[in-house]
């Protein structure tokens, strides 16, 4: 259901995130798809490790009249955008700090049960949780050179219950502080906490 030309094909910053939309969609409908998805199997852990986050970032960073082209493979970036005339105008390195061994058990147990379960704890722990993934990233990513690229962090907590929005606006704020005291070699850094907000760390 997902090939490496859809992936890589050139697209508006709306356009990648409809794209992006629509086959989350269409794998749902269909369980031997949502079943590699949820294992990121093949194709699928490039799109939700680097092609989410890339979606949901251009549409908050770049024009619409821009286009997006993702590029798989390890070649220091992870897509580039090119501006009204074509001309190249960034590169973008995508990365999404978790705990894959954490992961891969519970997208097993998700497959064979057809739930998931559910964190214990206080409202914003699993946040916390994030946050040694979030930074020993980072400091990984701080020891490449990206001084060409658009280094862009993707973390997906859960949304703030209701009367804990204050907690969460905390954590966001202690998670980019820290951060920040990282020297990247990157022309920019930003946090992205998915869906839909952005947040500048450096640039």
């Amino acid at each position: 259901m997902i090939t490496s030309l859809e992936i890589e094909q050139p697209r508006s910053p709306r356009s990648l995130r409809e794209f992006v939309t629509q086959l989350k969609e269409s794998v749902r409908s269909d369980e031997h798809e949502r079943h590699l998805g949820i294992q990121k199997k093949g194709l699928y852990k490039e799109y939700l490790d680097e092609l989410v986050p890339l979606s949901c970032f251009a549409v908050l960073a770049y024009p619409e009249c821009y286009t997006v082209k993702p590029i798989l493979g390890n070649q220091g970036y992870d897509a580039l955008v090119f501006d009204q005339t074509g001309k190249e105008f960034d590169r973008i390195e995508i990365t999404s700090p978790h705990n894959g061994a954490a992961a891969a058990t519970e997208a097993k147990f998700v497959v064979n049960h057809g739930w998931a379960r559910m964190p214990g704890g206080e409202p914003g722990d699993d946040f916390d949780a994030q946050f040694p993934h979030v930074l020993a990233t980072c400091y990984k990513k701080a020891a490449a050179d990206y001084s060409d690229c658009t280094l862009v962090i993707a973390v997906a907590p859960m949304p703030p219950f209701e009367s804990f929005e204050g907690r969460y606006e905390e954590q966001i704020v202690a998670l980019r502080r820290e951060i920040a005291q990282i020297k990247f070699k990157a022309k920019r850094v930003f946090l992205l906490l998915l869906p839909d907000r952005v947040i500048n760390v450096h640039g």
